[in-house]
């Protein structure tokens, strides 16, 4: 409460949004005219209708605070908005408003984009990852590189590559740093394990167990030395079907030549270090040297049977040729005065590989059956200098 002195009469009055109202009422009372006069005060011009200007101010100026200098008025205690700046006032709020509900539906939409288009990401990357054997990174693809959008998210192939380096992934594609070291081309997962696939399906159609080579870690020696399908196909064909499908002899030799059981018969054909060649060739050369024992008595080295397949001895070959060993009798025991034969140069002369063998068979012969000229089904000397040796079996190569 204030008080107001008109005249040596005081007066209180309660300093609210009434106050110009009641003052107004008391000037029009005798006795608020007497105070007046005798404070040598003019009676004020009080406004007879409402004042719409104010209504309105009043009723934005909460809202709309930034508008003015404060609260009540436009600009201050001393000013007061127009009509014209009121309508461009609200123009422009209502522009302000319009665009700022653009904005926040835009904004809205882009959240909801990117949290479909990360949830898509994640569905495709788990099954990818799946596939791959590398299930045990989704978490991680999807932290570190979807929720960060570190590459492009729609890409599963740019995914892969951002992840090259975790240890799961290294692991997995275990054979690709052996293929870089040796100068080879780093598989990308689909060729990796394509190759592995068709590895897979060459071993089960050639008959090899279900069980056997069928894990990545078992053709990680295979990718790391670039061996393709088709060579493998021929390593099956030519080397572990000749010997697992071989009577037991053969495989014996397989032992006694290379030390090979027959529980190791596949890793040692399946052996990348190993060329097809050399494989196909040991082969053909236990299958000779089985024919050696069995038909001639000799237990031939490996070197010496390989030499015979190298130079195309057939089975068939072998079986006539250490067949005519087996026939010499006496011939292989060593008297006095004469020179001994191994079993493996008894084996050259069958097959025409070693001339003195020959020559001294033919020696023995001669003096033990008092001939010059000994029959038989060895071979003979066609020329003494000709070096060409006729035999059963064919020509020495």
């Amino acid at each position: 409460m204030s008080d107001v002195g008109f005249g040596g009469v005081d007066f209180s009055f309660a300093f609210n949004e009434n106050f110009q109202q009641d003052l107004a009422a008391y000037f029009q009372t005798p006795e608020g005219q007497a105070n007046l006069a005798a404070s040598g005060l003019e009676v004020p011009v009080i406004p007879t209708g409402p004042d719409y200007t104010q209504i309105v101010n009043d009723a934005y100026a909460p809202k709309y605070a930034n508008y003015f200098g404060g609260l009540g008025t436009g600009g201050g205690a001393d000013s007061k908005e127009t009509e014209a700046e009121r309508i461009a006032r609200l123009d422009r709020e209502a522009e302000d408003a319009r665009r700022a509900n653009e904005l926040n539906f835009a904004q809205q939409q882009a959240a909801l984009e990117t949290t479909q288009r990360r949830q898509n990401a994640r569905s495709t990357m788990t099954s990818v990852l799946a596939t791959y054997g590398l299930g045990d990174l989704s978490d991680y693809v999807y932290n570190e590189i979807i929720a960060k959008e570190t590459v492009n998210i729609n890409n599963p192939d740019a995914i892969i590559f951002a992840i090259r380096e975790q240890p799961a992934y290294q692991k997995r594609f275990a054979g690709n740093a052996a293929r870089l070291k040796k100068g080879l081309s780093e598989l990308d997962p689909a060729s990796y394990i394509g190759l592995e696939n068709q590895f897979r399906q060459t071993l089960q159609s050639n008959g090899l167990p279900a069980n056997f080579y069928d894990q990545s870690d078992d053709f990680q020696a295979l990718i790391e030395g670039d061996v393709s399908p088709a060579e493998l196909n021929e390593r099956v064909q030519q080397g572990y079907r000749a010997v697992a499908d071989a009577d037991p002899a053969v495989k014996e030799q397989m032992k006694n030549l290379y030390g090979i059981g027959e529980s190791e018969l596949a890793a040692y054909f399946l052996d990348p270090q190993r060329t097809a060649p050399l494989l196909t060739r040991q082969a053909q050369a236990a299958s000779i040297a089985a024919r050696g024992l069995e038909q001639g008595g000799i237990q031939l080295s490996g070197a010496f049977a390989e030499d015979l397949a190298r130079r195309g001895i057939t089975e068939q070959q072998a079986r006539a040729g250490f067949g005519e060993v087996g026939a010499l009798g006496e011939l292989k025991q060593t008297f006095a005065g004469e020179t001994a034969l191994s079993g493996e140069q008894l084996a050259g002369a069958a097959f025409g590989l070693d001339v003195a063998a020959q020559q001294e068979l033919e020696r023995k012969r001669r003096l033990r059956t008092g001939e010059f000229a000994g029959g038989g089904s060895f071979a003979r000397t066609t020329g003494e200098t000709s070096g060409s040796i006729s035999t059963s079996v064919g020509k020495a190569q």
